[in-house]
């Protein structure tokens, strides 16, 4: 059952171009804050994937979903992912914060 619920997904995804457009930006915007934040780990973040997997999961668990299927709705330089950016932008550091208080794993040197 597992094998067939997975071949149902995936092609849900691959050919109807089934997507979160809003978890791209979440994942698109903290990978632009790893790479551009001189020092991630000075400000006390630790950048390991369990950590960043934490922080992205907090701020999509915030923000409402945009699941499309149409690739004409996919247009990610509209109004509505312009806002969308510089609000996940800001809910990052929040997110890091929150992370940084209560790890997944041992802290690290």
């Amino acid at each position: 059952m597992k094998t067939v619920m997975k071949n149902f997904k995936d092609n849900l995804y691959t050919y109807a171009g089934l997507e979160n457009l809003t978890e791209n930006i979440v994942l698109q915007e903290l990978y632009y804050f790893v790479e551009n934040t001189q020092n991630t780990r000075g400000k006390g973040f630790c950048d390991c994937w369990i950590c960043l997997a934490d922080v992205a999961a907090i701020i999509l668990n915030d923000i409402k979903p945009n699941y499309c299927s149409n690739f004409i709705d996919k247009d990610e330089n509209s109004e509505y992912f312009t806002k969308l950016r510089t609000e996940v932008h800001e809910r990052i550091i929040k997110a890091f914060e929150m992370v940084k208080k209560n790890p997944h794993h041992e802290a690290r040197e």
